[in-house]
């Protein structure tokens, strides 16, 4: 049926509607006039993402002229799928189509690739402005973390979420075998022998559960003096790397004392394993899920001490005008500074990147409460580099499949290790002197 409304009605039901319009508007639009608005990307979850958003909140507070849109990347598996790589590929397709964010984490050799293809703006462009940071500040930063973000001299980025590899083990179990962590290789093999447990054939508890990857053949290569890379040259299928293979598969499949797993946290603190080795970045996952006392340890030496260190640092991407990336930069510098780093690493579990944060009085404090922790910036001083070549990212996957092919025993260890080399060989070449 139709009906006809009066004039009026119709009036002021425009009139409410536009008073909508406008309404919604500025709601949408919540940056206030003359402020500049930037996006930052990042792959945090769980206690470290509520950790960005608390330092975001009380940077928009402090810097009310800019507004930063927070973008979470993951991956679209939780469990299996890898947050990085979809990051790493989301920066590159935007990129590719000129719309990057203005600031995002990165690895060492995505900076390589990105200062390649004049994707990023150098952090070494601010130090001299207004906001800028001065050598006082730069040297402030731990010397490795300053060198990882350097490239040809100049500063590009600066490290953001760092940790380092540390050994977790659980204490109950090795107290019931009368065993101290241990302190090289040899020592974790017969560990790991001591602590299996077997119900007939079958193994109840294994002495270590293992991701194998790339990080865990790196751990055993560098204790015992190898490389990745040379050059331009791959030389980690080295009679070093070989023995550095042989060793998990001889683990695995000789002394049936490992589990190599893709849930290998989860496989820790269900005890299926005494022993784990990870970054110190899943120290606030552990204080919150592990039923167990559980220690801190150095990831075992061999021929040498040389620990690998893993997270990513923050870049300011070319993407717009200056008032943008000098709105980016006042964001990294304050996601940086003493005080937000000191409680960005009490918050996570991630290390201080500046010296002054790991001595300031509130995190000294922390330390005492949380001993082990000190485990990890006291590995630094070892700290070992991954390669900045961009090849790398490739490279990885190369020797991750050299880890599944010799564990699974479809190859040798020399074999796997062999064409793994063959491929990033052939990748380097291609890729010398080229964008």
């Amino acid at each position: 049926m139709k009906r006809n409304y009066p004039a009026s009605f119709i009036g002021s039901l425009i009139a409410a509607i536009t008073v909508l319009i406008l309404l919604c508007t500025q709601q949408g639009n919540s940056a206030s006039p003359g402020s500049t608005t930037i996006t930052m990307w990042h792959t945090m979850r769980g206690g470290h993402k509520e950790a960005v958003e608390e330092l975001l909140k009380k940077f928009m507070k402090e810097n009310p002229d800019i507004t930063v849109n927070l973008v979470n990347v993951s991956s679209r598996d939780p469990r299996m799928g890898n947050d990085y790589s979809a990051l790493y590929s989301k920066l590159l397709e935007s990129i590719a189509q000129k719309t990057p964010p203005d600031v995002a984490q990165v690895y060492e050799n995505w900076t390589t690739q990105f200062i390649d293809i004049n994707a990023l703006v150098p952090v070494d462009s601010f130090k001299n402005g207004k906001d800028g940071l001065d050598e006082k500040d730069q040297q402030d930063f731990f010397p490795i973390f300053k060198e990882a973000n350097t490239y040809n001299g100049k500063l590009w980025t600066l490290p953001f979420n760092k940790s380092i590899y540390v050994l977790y083990y659980n204490k109950s179990l090795f107290k019931a075998q009368n065993l101290s962590y241990p302190k090289t290789w040899d020592e974790l093999r017969t560990s790991a022998q001591k602590l299996t447990v077997r119900n007939g054939d079958e193994v109840t508890q294994y002495g270590i559960v293992f991701t194998p990857s790339v990080d865990m053949f790196g751990h055993y290569l560098y204790a015992h003096g190898g490389e990745f890379i040379s050059g331009d040259t791959a030389v980690f299928a080295s009679p070093t790397g070989v023995k550095d293979l042989e060793f998990w598969v001889q683990l695995t499949n000789t002394d049936r004392t490992a589990l190599p797993s893709f849930n290998a946290f989860d496989d820790f603190i269900k005890q299926k394993g005494a022993i784990y080795v990870d970054s110190t970045s899943r120290i606030g996952h552990l204080k919150k899920e592990c039923p167990f006392e559980y220690g801190i340890a150095p990831v075992p030496s061999g021929s040498t001490r040389s620990y690998q260190f893993a997270g990513t640092n923050l870049a300011i991407f070319n993407s717009g005008s200056d008032a943008r990336q000098n709105a980016a930069w006042r964001l990294v510098k304050f996601l940086t500074n003493t005080d937000n780093n000191a409680f960005w690493a009490m918050s996570t579990g991630y290390l201080p990147v500046r010296q002054s944060a790991a001595k300031s009085a509130k995190y000294q404090d922390y330390l005492k409460s949380h001993p082990d922790i000190n485990v990890g910036l006291q590995s630094l001083q070892y700290a070992k580099i991954q390669p900045k070549n961009p090849a790398w990212e490739s490279i990885r996957g190369f020797i991750n499949d050299a880890m599944y092919e010799a564990i699974s025993q479809t190859a040798t260890p020399s074999q796997a290790l062999e064409k793994a080399a063959m491929y990033s060989n052939g990748l380097l070449k291609s890729m010398k002197g080229k964008n």
